[in-house]
């Protein structure tokens, strides 16, 4: 009987090196190991503000990209399930108090069970492409209609967070590094997540799907099962997202949540500018992503009115336009040629 020998150090690494999707990961969890060191050099409170809903913005957007990225479900209105479950957590601790430490893993369900409504009737319709996004589009409208009625989230007035003396069991803090170190906590996880889906049977699944989902069908795929699950964990994570996003800005209305301009800034324009389906998209896209629009709010605020939006608009396309499989697009043709020729031992 054989045992294996246990790989060295250096040949862990190389092995990480050499496998894009692990690289992928393991600079991302870097990025994220240097971000956390921000609090040391960023002493602005609106620019450590900044960090954190970057952070957070790649934590939807990574939701958004199992959904978009690998079953090639166009989710538009993504944000519908964030906003669901922004308002699940505010309203639990605010009428209920509950502990937002339990409000985020049941904005998280709420989310997944809104989630299952969506699958189930585009499934049961028919819906796909450009219908199945008209749909999701269509029940944004209809829920920003409904939570503008219903008095018991707020209504059009909106709901704010009940403030109190700052603790960790209310998730409540006087300064932003713990904001941060939870945001950062939720991107560790999305990322591990998203790994573990790319890489199983379901991920294989998910993406065979994607590119031809009659191929996969004709091939044994369960369809149906495979594109709600995309559907529940995509909704879920989203739902968790929105529950810490309302403990962060304390405030929230339907015209703020349910929103398309939101819905863009915050769950399609990273994992767009990063690199769609990609492990690491969604969060190189946001920390170039949500600096760029406080930036361009900053330089054309004074300015007339809907300046901001078309030279964000613009610079979406653009990217589009010349970076159709993103940042990490980008990157990684020419880091696979490096290891290739340096990393591969078939150099010399």
């Amino acid at each position: 009987m054989t045992t294996k020998t246990p790989m060295s150090l250096r040949d862990r690494v190389r092995d990480i090196l050499l496998d894009w999707d692990k690289f992928q990961l393991a600079g991302s969890l870097l990025i994220l190991g240097l971000i956390a060191l921000a609090p040391l050099f960023v002493r602005s409170p609106y620019y450590l503000g900044i960090v954190v809903l970057a952070v957070l913005y790649a934590y939807i957007g990574i939701s958004w990209n199992i959904v978009a990225g690998f079953a090639g479900q166009l989710l538009i209105a993504h944000i519908i399930f964030m906003a669901v479950g922004a308002y699940t957590t505010i309203v639990l601790f605010n009428r209920f108090g509950v502990s937002p430490w339990l409000g985020l893993p049941a904005a998280g369900l709420v989310a997944a069970l809104l989630g299952a409504v969506v699958a189930f009737i585009t499934l049961r319709y028919g819906l796909k492409a450009d219908y199945f996004a008209l749909f999701t589009i269509a029940l944004m409208v209809a829920l920003r209609a409904l939570f503008l009625k219903w008095k018991f989230v707020g209504g059009a007035i909106g709901i704010g967070l009940r403030l109190s003396d700052p603790s960790w069991e209310k998730m409540i803090f006087a300064e932003k590094e713990p904001y941060l170190y939870i945001a950062l906590a939720l991107a560790f996880v999305g990322l591990v997540v998203q790994y573990r889906v790319y890489r199983s049977k379901m991920g294989r699944y998910f993406i065979a799907i994607r590119e031809d989902e009659t191929a996969a069908a004709a091939l044994g795929v369960n369809t149906s099962l495979y594109k709600t699950l995309a559907v529940l964990i995509g909704s879920a994570m989203a739902g968790v997202g929105g529950g810490f996003y309302v403990m962060y800005v304390t405030f929230i209305e339907p015209p703020q949540v349910f929103d398309l301009g939101l819905n863009v800034e915050i769950a399609m324009a990273a994992p767009i500018i990063g690199g769609l389906g990609s492990l690491s998209g969604p969060l190189l896209g946001a920390l170039v992503n949500k600096p760029l629009v406080e930036m361009i709010r900053g330089v054309l605020s004074a300015g007339k009115s809907g300046t901001t939006l078309i030279v964000y608009g613009s610079f979406l396309i653009i990217a589009i336009l010349f970076m159709p499989r993103g940042i990490a697009g980008l990157i990684q043709e020419p880091y696979q040629k490096f290891c290739r020729r340096f990393l591969s031992g078939k150099h010399g």
